[in-house]
Formats: structure tokens, sequence, C-alpha cells
């Protein structure tokens, strides 16, 4: 309790503090072994070596950033959806932890300014999301568990995390699968038809890969068809994959 409160007062008289573009206030915590974080921004290019050798950049840092990431989003997640089952979870969680996401955020942080490194890394689409994982990693070991799924929940979740606009595209199973397929270097041929029936317009949507078809949906929109078709295109492809394929 004694602790806490110390740890308070000086988080208080730090606040205005910065620490690579935050303030201590959006960090939540003091750094104390700041070593470990311009170990996070150490890219391979510029890696440095200790007298017996050892190589010193962030991917080790990286490596147990992924692992502390996962293991906070898949708690978060898990208490912020209780109702959801295993699936959507690993959807969303995907999504978040993504190369694609954590690039985003790692830019939009400042961090991708910090990366040192002695070769041209600006073509590489997934290093800052590395420096993100690695600086994960560096909190973790600088601060502990807790204090880490405090930064990601209070800070990078409120300004980097659109919860409703990841679960619209869970839900929207065309955009699901035409990111899979794409994914996974797999053609996917979408086909909508138009049909009238009592003078009403009926739409008939038909996915396939290759000659075989996937998936065939009925709709009274052009829109509505390609979600029941792509769905049914989910749903085959997963139980054909006896649950081990995610989309």
């Amino acid at each position: 309790m004694i602790r806490q409160i110390i740890q308070s007062i000086k988080l208080y008289l730090h606040r205005k503090d910065k620490f690579y573009g935050l303030s201590i206030y959006e960090w939540g915590f003091i750094p104390q072994n700041k070593g470990l974080y311009n170990l996070a921004l150490l890219h391979k290019s510029a890696s440095r070596y200790t007298k017996s050798g050892t190589i010193l950049n962030y991917e080790r840092l990286e490596f147990l950033g992924d692992a502390v990431l996962g293991a906070i989003v898949a708690e978060i997640l898990y208490k912020f959806f209780p109702n959801k089952d295993e699936g959507f979870l690993t959807r969303l969680r995907s999504k978040i932890v993504s190369r694609e996401s954590l690039n985003e955020i790692a830019i939009k942080m400042g961090l991708s300014k910090e990366v040192i490194a002695k070769s041209d890394i600006s073509k590489n689409k997934h290093i800052y999301g590395d420096v993100f994982e690695a600086f994960t990693g560096a909190i973790y070991l600088d601060q502990g568990y807790a204090k880490t799924k405090d930064f990601i929940e209070q800070y990078i979740f409120p300004h980097y995390v659109n919860l409703e606009d990841l679960v619209y595209i869970d839900k929207n199973f065309k955009s699901r699968l035409i990111e899979w397929g794409q994914k996974n270097k797999i053609e996917l041929s979408i086909h909508t038809e138009e049909l009238f029936k009592n003078r009403r317009s009926k739409f008939v949507c038909t996915i396939s890969v290759g000659e075989e078809v996937i998936g065939k949906g009925v709709g009274s929109s052009k829109k509505e068809a390609e979600q029941h078709s792509a769905e049914k295109a989910i749903q085959k492809l997963q139980n054909e994959g006896q649950g081990n394929i995610i989309i």
C-alpha cells in the first residue's frame, strides 16, 4: 500500500516529463531501465556487440513482446466480449496484433522516427510493428505484466484500437473471405446476378475457387446475397479444414 502511494506521488511529480514523445502521465509509469527501451529501437543493421560477442538489437525483445502483447490483448478481449466464442476472439486478436495494425500504432505514436538503423528500412512494411512489439517487451521487463497491461488497455486501446470497426469487419463475411484469399494467395471468383420473380428483384451470388463452388447465397439486394454466399463459403472452408482455418 505504501509502495503504491509512493509510486503515485512519483508519477504525479514527473507527470509533465516526456519519454519518446509521450508524457509520463500517458505512459502511466516512470521508466526505470531506459537501456531496454533504447535496445527496443535498435534495428539489426545497427546491431551492437558486447565484449563476449553477444549481438544486441531489438529482435529478442520483439520475440518477448509478441508473446506478452498477444496475452494482454487476449485477456482484454476475453473480458470485453463475455458472450463471444473462441473464433470471434481469435479473429479480433489477429487483426489487432497484425503487422499492419501495429505498424500504424508505432507510426502514430512516433516510435517510427526513433528507430536506429544503418540501412534503408522505409520499404520494409513490418519494421515498425516489430519495434512496437519490442517496446512492449521492454515495458514488460522494466515494469512487469500489470503495468504493461495497463499501458495497452488504458492508452493504446483508447487511442489506436477501434473495436467497433473491428467488430463490423468481423461481421462482414465478404471482406473476411477476400482478406483470407489475399493472405493465402487464393483467387476467389465472386459472381452476382439479378433475377426477377413476381416483379421483385432477387439476387443470387456464387463464390468459387477455380471450378469449385464454395458458397451460394440469395438476397433481396446484391450486398445481402454476397454476404450470405460468403458466410456459407467460410463455413464450408472451416468445416473442410476441420477447424484449423481461421477466416
